[in-house]
């Protein structure tokens, strides 16, 4: 029997049918596999591809959010650091230095992710009848040693530099994140930046409040971001420089440096400038790189940073390629499978066996109708043939019944095997499976969206929240309480801020307490490690309880009372300190990302209340300052009831006025003399008042400090004008004939001046007693040799 073989006699092929069968069906259906495999690799790989994009771009977009809040709550501070300021033209520089000084101190101390806090106010802001429109008074706080320190300087007293920061904030008169630069700290340098707010008096520019802050504790958030195997992230700033980025080494350094071609085709560092959010791909070394430009502008600032996430192509498109090759892999087996069947069953069917070859023929078309079957009672191979083509025929059936099933979307139809050695109905199982898992991981990726979206909706509603009632801590918490209840579903919620009146025996007090849709109002005050708040505020971790004890809480409504089946308490942290603790209440158990969420706004409220307290306790301190000043215009009154008693003497002083005049001519006389001594002497002469500061200099001393005119001494003290140690030696010499109320006479010294040079003479000082005994200056002559 030579059915399936080829016959080459007569130079001539010929086919037998079964081979003609098998060449014909393997052909045709390896085609369509191939079609239905090129469709399907081509469409997954697109799907993937769009899909890849849009989860870069959330992952980029939630990435710079949390690096944005970063920044906000810098810029949140110098911003209320600098409306505080406001009052500086109001007050003399002592009042307000007691009340700013302290909080600086406090800030600096309790802030260790501040390098600096600082503050410049224009000398035209609060200096009476200054006309010029430079000059300025600066104030920086830090930590030296582990003490705080705070440097007063006086600068651009003689014009502004217009290539400085400074001139840049003063003229654009707004918000300003600083490019970075470096930043000695603790013996190292560290990448660092400057975040600013102006000091607007009547909308005029009149200063600035800002922070210098650390770069380094981006590089660990941009280390934590990785959404696919492979990732490399960069924080980039406005000029280009990389803050931060998935390789260390690469930090400090400049994009046109490290990535020098992305930077000549896609101009990153213009597009950081202009706040573009931009995608685009790139091929490094021969690989597809998909890449997200966010940008990420914190406060009002004219400036931005940008967060690129650049992910492998290859790894977003590896599932997609794997479902492929199963894919690709089971058609290899059907195709398989079909040929051995049709060649088995050529095999078996003899010529005279039309109907039988009529039925094969029609089966290997795909044509497996149940009335076509062949009822054959031969007793021989001829009637088992004809079974087992019957049996094929309804396997086949069955099949395809259940292939159109799954082809419909019904899943969960159930398949029985024709036998173990059923591998096409192994393979529909198989594929059945996979199309189950690819349903379910589709439905856990939906879910997990709707969840990043609530989580993000979420944080959006309380970014507004938290920006309401920023000097009432009672109707903030309110408004907080209010919108978390509601948007996690709970039943009940309360919050308990932290209160600090005694410092030694901190408390923590209900501020707002929320239930079924209505405010509760009520006063609770809990103590540290008292129940599980005074726990969750000693431990600062989250606690979460699914088996609340019976007498634990019970929540009443018009249907009855209920105990809660699941409480969830929250430490309010920022900075490492506990601001206080939300507690919530639920008849259904937190999802994880609830809980994740409720942590996270955690942190954002934590920081709001903080800087509420602080502005809190600045208005305390105005309205005490208020006070003052209201006591100040009493005793103006008082001094006016003075003046009038003070006018029924004026006889008497009219009298005495021809006295004075005589005086007052011989004291012109002296000041003559004094004023020419001072204009013409080569001795160094000069008059302190009883501050330590220069009340007259002469022209030699003038000469020797470099400065234009004897004016510009008056005021200052030796620190502002001559090297530190040469200042220490004047100032102790006067200080010490200040105190005894004794003359130095002929003193050996030796002094630097600004100009460089060091004179060597002697000194002498000549302490000023008024008639009344008490001390109005000393007057010193430096003698040359």
């Amino acid at each position: 029997m030579r059915i399936g073989k080829i016959n080459f006699n007569s130079g001539k092929i010929q086919m037998r049918i079964g081979a003609k069968l098998l060449l014909w069906v393997l052909t045709t259906t390896a085609a369509i596999m191939l079609v239905i495999g090129l469709f399907i690799s081509i469409r997954v790989n697109s799907i993937a591809r769009d899909n890849a994009i849009k989860i870069a771009q959330a992952e980029a977009q939630k990435s710079a959010f949390r690096l944005k809040s970063e920044l906000d709550m810098d810029m949140g501070f110098s911003r209320a650091l600098a409306h505080a300021l406001y009052i500086y033209p109001k007050f003399d520089t002592i009042t307000l230095d007691s009340i700013f000084f302290n909080v600086l101190k406090n800030q600096v101390l309790n802030n260790s992710r501040y390098l600096t806090i600082w503050y410049s106010i224009e000398y035209s802001a609060f200096r009476p009848g200054y006309t010029k429109d430079y000059g300025r008074r600066s104030v920086t706080a830090y930590l030296s040693n582990g003490q705080v320190s705070i440097d007063i300087e006086h600068k651009n007293v003689t014009g502004d530099i217009v290539t400085s920061n400074y001139y840049a904030s003063k003229t654009c008169n707004c918000e300003m994140l600083l490019d970075p630069y470096t930043f000695e700290y603790g013996g190292k340098e560290v990448l660092a930046t400057s975040l600013s707010v102006p000091v607007r008096v009547g909308g005029r520019f009149a200063g600035l409040g800002g922070v210098d802050i650390s770069l380094e504790k981006f590089q660990s958030d941009i280390e934590k971001i990785k959404p696919y195997p492979g990732t490399n992230v960069s924080l980039i700033a406005g000029d280009g420089r990389i803050i931060a980025d998935s390789n260390p080494q690469n930090a400090k350094d400049y994009v046109a440096n490290v990535y020098p071609q992305l930077e000549a085709k896609f101009s990153l560092t213009q597009k950081v400038k202009d706040k573009q959010n931009f995608a685009f791909f790139s091929d490094t070394y021969g690989k597809e790189y998909l890449n997200i430009l966010t940008a990420i502008q914190p406060g009002e600032s004219p400036n931005s940073w940008g967060l690129i996430l650049s992910i492998p192509m290859s790894e977003i498109v590896r599932d997609a390629r794997r479902s492929v090759l199963s894919t690709i892999f089971v058609f290899i087996i059907g195709i398989i499978l079909q040929a051995f069947a049709i060649w088995f069953i050529s095999a078996r069917i003899s010529k005279p066996i039309k109907r039988t070859t009529e039925l094969l023929n029609s089966i290997a078309e795909g044509d497996i109708d149940v009335n076509k079957k062949i009822y054959l009672h031969t007793g021989d191979e001829l009637e088992e043939m004809s079974k087992s083509a019957n049996k094929l025929i309804d396997g086949l059936n069955h099949t395809e019944k259940f292939a159109r099933e799954i082809g419909e979307g019904k899943l969960d139809t159930q398949f029985k095997l024709l036998s173990d050695k059923d591998k096409l109905g192994k393979a529909l199982t198989e594929m059945q499976r996979s199309l189950i898992r690819a349903r379910e991981q589709e439905e856990k990726r939906k879910e997990e969206e709707k969840q990043q979206i609530w989580a993000t909706e979420g944080m959006a509603l309380f970014g507004e929240v938290l920006r309401q009632h920023n000097d009432n801590v009672n109707e903030l918490s309110y408004l907080i309480i209010k919108n978390l209840v509601s948007y996690t579903g709970s039943i009940q919620g309360g919050v308990f801020i932290v209160n600090e009146n005694d410092p030694n025996n901190p408390v923590l007090e209900m501020t707002a307490c929320y239930a079924y849709n209505r405010r509760k109002l009520m006063e609770k005050t809990v103590l540290p490690n008292e129940g599980l708040v005074g726990r969750c505020y000693v431990e600062k971790k989250t606690i979460f309880m699914v088996d609340v004890p019976r007498d634990y809480i019970k929540i009443t409504s018009g249907l009855g009372e209920e105990n809660p089946r699941c409480i969830l308490i929250v430490p309010l942290i920022a900075n490492d300190v506990v601001q206080g603790v939300i507690e919530l209440a639920t008849f259904t158990p937190y999802q994880k990302y609830q809980v994740e969420f409720i942590e996270k706004l955690a942190a954002s409220i934590a920081a709001t209340l903080a800087s509420v307290k602080i502005n809190m306790r600045t208005a305390q301190l105005l309205s005490q300052t208020q006070q003052q000043a209201e006591e100040m215009r009493a005793q103006e009154e008082e001094m006016r009831q003075n003046m009038e008693e003070l006018h029924a003497t004026q006889e008497e002083m009219e009298r005495k006025r021809h006295e004075q005049e005589t005086i007052q001519a011989q004291l012109r006389e002296d000041k003559t003399i004094l004023e020419s001594l001072l204009l013409n002497s080569s001795d160094l002469i000069f008059q302190k008042d009883a501050d330590g500061r220069f009340r007259r200099v002469s022209q030699t001393m003038v000469e020797h400090l470099g400065l234009a005119s004897p004016d510009e001494a008056i005021g200052l003290s030796e620190f502002e004008l001559m090297p530190e140690d040469s200042a220490r030696k004047l100032w102790d010499l006067t200080e010490d004939v200040s105190r005894k109320k004794s003359p130095v006479i002929d003193r050996k010294i030796a002094l630097a001046f600004a100009d460089g040079k060091e004179i060597k003479g002697t000194i002498s000082l000549y302490p000023i007693i008024a008639d009344n005994g008490g001390l109005l200056g000393v007057l010193g002559i430096i003698r040359q040799k």
